[in-house]
């Protein structure tokens, strides 16, 4: 009897668009009604019922809609959810009696979880856009035709716009009361080839941990701009097809390093703060982004201040400041910088502008790369990281192999680094001389003979005149400060591949690195 319905619903839905053209309305009204008949909104439904409905300019409204048994289906734990209204746009049969529109929308909505008391509401759900795979889906998961044999098309799912706004809810949980808010989270322009912007926007969360202390956590925003989902489109494939893990681990490595390197175009954390356990962190931003000119991608990244600031007046935050306090901090600040630039012609990575982490008075990182090899390295990947993932662990000569195989492309032109000191040293020596009991005087010189019995343990195979600049570059920058900077530039380009070989060999030759260290005053 159901399916004579809904075959009559679709020939209904054919026959108002033979109507003639003065009755667009009701051609338009009449269209919608046979799919809310193929969905069961027609009053009928088991567990969706409404007070009423209208219809105006292609939108069909729904009022005063209650959903019922939205939980697991359990009648002893059915959860209930009301909606203010339930808006279709352009709502109608395709030719096969299947559910088609361009937007749907639940304004008003309310709840609460029968089983935690978890109230919650939400000003808007809404989507715009929706491509047939989807809407298809959804009219025959209302309708009550998804079974645990049925297999929705989810990897082929497209559309212009998803948003929820205005989420608040509030709850009790073991530990005490808490509240959570979203202002939004939307998606725009997700397809199989890109998702144009995804952000979440004014969160919030208040409540209390297991111990009683209270909880807060607030984030302005996450966003992702311009994400290749294409890179992905193998792997969801193959997940939606039902392969087993080891297709779909190999359909991610086809993906994920097939992928062209620059598969997003922006990326940003705003306004970060947690505060918990008597510990307060905070982070203005941080940003990542990727742009291509021809076949150069340059990649940017930057954190601006990320800070931890203890409470001691909390059992975990007096802790954390009597650790800090050793080295003369009250707080923690981090930030950081990295800049670089790959060309796809060449295969060439490479560093260039500021790439540094820094720890606000009192130390800073410095680091700088030229690699080769990365086309190479990166279309031999999915092969070696398939192969390596199935190695057996214990075998570690198969490992190694393994790992060999995969960074035999990568050649090193050069790699660096420089420590800078802003006062890190001479508070790890007065913090240490205090423990010990001596001056920091005494224990800097005490640090220095320390290094120079540990660098006379080393390896023979180590060149002697590399050993003499490590000791004295050391030397200088535990007795004043500045900086120290280690520079890798071998001869001739180094395989990553071959070093590691020689090295498990025992016949690396460690001129071969092109090894310099050298420490400058402040």
């Amino acid at each position: 009897m159901r399916y004579n319905l809904l075959t009559a619903a679709a020939a209904a839905s054919v026959v108002v668009y033979m109507l003639p053209a003065g009755s667009v309305e009701a051609q338009s009204r009449a269209a919608a009604e046979a799919a809310l008949i193929r969905m069961g909104l027609d009053g009928s439904h088991e567990s969706i019922s409404f007070e009423s409905a209208d219809y105006r300019s292609g939108r069909y409204t729904l009022n005063d809609v209650t959903f019922s048994d939205v939980s697991d289906g359990d009648a002893d734990s059915a959860d209930e959810m009301r909606a203010d209204r339930m808006v279709f746009e352009a709502l109608r049969l395709d030719s096969d009696g299947e559910v088609l529109f361009d937007g749907l929308a639940l304004e008003g909505i309310s709840g609460t979880d029968s089983e935690d008391g978890t109230l919650f509401r939400l000003d808007r759900i809404s989507l715009d856009g929706p491509n047939a795979a989807l809407t298809i889906d959804f009219g025959r998961s209302v309708a009550g035709e998804t079974d645990d044999d049925y297999e929705p098309a989810w990897n082929t799912y497209e559309f212009e716009g998803f948003s929820i706004d205005g989420l608040t809810g509030s709850g009790d949980a073991e530990s005490g009361a808490f509240e959570f808010s979203l202002a939004r989270l939307v998606i725009e322009n997700y397809t199989r080839v890109e998702l144009g912007r995804m952000a979440m926007l004014g969160f919030a969360f208040s409540g209390f941990d297991d111990s009683g202390d209270a909880i807060t956590m607030n984030m302005g925003e996450v966003s992702l701009v311009g994400f290749q989902t294409q890179a992905y489109a193998d792997m969801m494939d193959a997940a939606a097809a039902g392969a087993d893990d080891d297709a779909v681990a190999q359909a991610y490595y086809q993906s994920a390093f097939l992928s062209p390197l620059d598969v997003y175009d922006s990326f940003a954390i705003r306004d970060i703060l947690v505060e918990a356990s008597g510990v307060h962190f905070s982070m203005d931003h941080f940003t990542a982004a990727m742009e291509r000119s021809g076949s150069r991608i340059t990649s940017t990244a930057e954190l601006g201040s990320a800070m931890l600031i203890p409470d001691p007046s909390k059992p975990g935050g007096a802790q954390l400041a009597m650790g800090l306090g050793m080295l003369g901090y009250e707080q923690l600040e981090l930030r950081m910088a990295a800049n670089s630039i790959y060309d796809e012609d060449t295969g060439r990575a490479y560093s260039t502008g500021e790439n540094f982490v820094e720890l606000t008075d009192g130390l800073r990182i410095e680091m700088g790369q030229d690699v080769s090899g990365y086309d190479v390295y990166l279309e031999s990947l999915p092969d070696t990281m398939a192969m390596l993932g199935a190695v057996d662990e214990s075998d570690s000569e198969a490992q190694m192999d393994a790992m060999v195989r995969m960074m035999a492309p990568l050649m090193i032109n050069n790699v660096s680094m420089r420590l800078v000191d802003l006062s890190i040293l001479d508070r790890a020596l007065e913090a240490g001389a205090a423990t010990q009991g001596v001056s920091k005087e005494e224990l800097r010189v005490q640090a220095g003979a320390m290094l120079g019995m540990g660098l006379m343990a080393a390896p023979p195979e180590i060149p002697r005149p590399v050993l003499a600049q490590l000791s004295t570059a050391l030397t200088n920058f535990i007795n004043q400060g500045g900086s120290l900077t280690i520079d890798m530039t071998p001869p001739a380009p180094l395989s990553i591949g071959d070093m590691l070989v020689d090295i498990e060999a025992g016949a690396f030759d460690y001129n071969a690195l092109g090894l310099t260290i050298t420490s400058e005053a402040p």
